[in-house]
C-alpha cells in the first residue's frame, strides 16, 4: 500500500498535495521501463507498490503510483491512457489525473516531465517551466483510449487478459483445441495510423 500524509500544520489543499507529489515523482522516481509480463498477473505486487519499493517505473507505473499517493490523501485520481503524438506515429502513453471540486478532473504528467532533466543546455528556469507546465496543463497531442486501469472489458473477457491495466491496443481471445481461452495482444497483426484533418 502507498501512502503519503500531510506535513503537520500544513493546509489540506489538494492542488498543493498534488504538487508535492507531482514534484516527489518528477525529482526522485527514476523513468525506466516496468516488467509489466513478470508482475503479471498483477494482484501479489501492484504497480504502485514496485515503483515506492524501487524508486523507477514507467509512464504507467509512475501515472498509476501519483494516483495512489493522491487516493491516500482522499484525494481522487485516476491513471488515464491512450496514445501520445508527438511523432508521425500513435505511441501508448499514460499520465495521472485528480480530481479537484468546482474544476474538475486536472492533468499531472510526471514522465513527460522528466525529459526536461536530461538536457545539458537548459537553463534552471527553463526546467522549471517545463517541469511546471506539465502540472495541471496538458498540451494537445494525444489520443484518449483509457480513463482508468483495470477497467473491465465490455463485452467481458472469458479469461484474464495478459496485460489488463492497459487496453491500448485490442485485446483477443481465441480457443485452443484443449478448450483453454487464454487472453493475449496480438501488435504484430494490428497498426493504426493518423492523419491531419484541416
Amino acid at each position: 500500500m502507498c501512502n503519503a500524509e500531510y506535513p503537520p500544520g500544513q493546509t489540506e489543499n489538494p492542488y498543493l498535495a498534488a504538487r508535492k507529489i507531482y514534484d516527489y515523482i518528477v525529482n526522485e522516481v527514476e523513468y525506466a521501463f516496468m516488467p509489466h509480463y513478470v508482475l503479471w498477473p498483477r494482484a501479489d505486487l501492484p504497480e504502485s507498490v514496485y515503483v515506492q519499493e524501487n524508486k523507477r517505473g514507467d509512464c504507467g507505473a509512475q501515472s498509476m503510483y501519483f494516483s495512489s499517493l493522491c487516493r491516500s490523501l482522499g484525494i481522487p485520481a485516476r491513471t488515464a491512457g491512450g496514445f501520445q503524438l508527438f511523432t508521425d506515429s500513435f505511441r501508448g502513453h499514460f499520465w495521472a489525473e485528480f480530481y479537484l471540486p468546482n474544476y474538475g478532473w486536472v492533468p499531472a504528467e510526471a514522465s513527460v516531465a522528466q525529459l526536461a532533466l536530461y538536457p545539458y543546455d537548459l537553463t534552471a528556469e527553463q526546467r522549471r517551466t517545463f517541469i511546471g507546465y506539465f502540472f495541471a496543463n496538458q498540451d494537445s497531442m494525444r489520443c484518449v483510449v483509457q480513463k482508468d486501469t483495470d477497467i473491465p472489458l465490455i463485452p467481458q473477457a472469458d479469461s484474464l487478459p495478459l496485460l489488463s491495466l492497459a487496453i491500448q491496443v485490442p485485446t483477443v481471445e481465441y480457443s485452443i483445441p484443449n478448450g483453454e481461452i487464454p487472453g493475449n495482444v496480438f501488435l504484430e497483426y494490428w497498426s493504426m495510423e493518423c492523419q491531419r484533418i484541416d
